[in-house]
């Protein structure tokens, strides 16, 4: 086990293969040093996909709360972060590893993203990955910026904003926002 510079540790990944059995995967595990396994962006929009939905929700809310320095490497997600994930106004994207939610972002109407990754799968590069993949989305759409609340102390938040070329903008009560313009004509004024 090794630790990575944001402070995550690191452990041997695996590669997974997976065998479909149903709607579900049967996952078997091969050891590699790849950083990434059979991960997949997804619309989860689909009515099919709202049971996974609803348990990685549950996942989340299920987390054990942390405080201190812990805190600020695996902060657990806030009830309101869940509620907005529920909501469907806007688009959601979510990362599929082997059958099973492990990421879900959604940007609503205004452009404010709200991501979040399971507990198990953090510090992994899948917030950032789901980030590039809502970015490219929400440019397609014809959104001119997005934009992240967090708190200040946030190092998971911070590493996906400067992932993805965020401008920071502290606030007051250690709130911040992370700030993306999409279109070149935005980015130069």
């Amino acid at each position: 086990m090794t630790t990575t510079p944001s402070g995550c540790r690191s452990i041997r990944t695996e590669t997974l293969t997976s065998h479909p059995v149903g709607r579900r995967f049967i996952c078997v595990r091969h050891d590699t040093d790849m950083a990434f396994t059979d991960l997949r962006i997804v619309a989860v929009d689909h009515p099919s996909l709202d049971r996974d939905v609803e348990l990685f929700l549950d996942d989340l809310r299920a987390e054990q709360r942390y405080f201190g320095p812990t805190a600020r490497t695996n902060p657990k997600p806030f009830s309101s972060l869940i509620e907005s994930l529920e909501r469907r106004t806007g688009f959601r994207l979510g990362v599929v590893e082997c059958g099973r939610l492990v990421g879900l972002a959604r940007v609503d109407r205004a452009g404010q993203m709200f991501i979040a990754v399971d507990p198990d799968h953090r510090c992994r590069g899948i917030g950032t990955r789901l980030g590039q993949a809502v970015l490219e989305r929400a440019t397609r759409l014809g959104y001119q910026r997005i934009s992240i609340r967090s708190t200040t102390r946030s190092r998971a938040c911070h590493g996906v904003g400067a992932a993805l070329g965020c401008t920071i903008r502290v606030g007051t009560h250690g709130r911040m926002d992370l700030i993306v313009d999409l279109h070149e004509s935005a980015r130069s004024a």
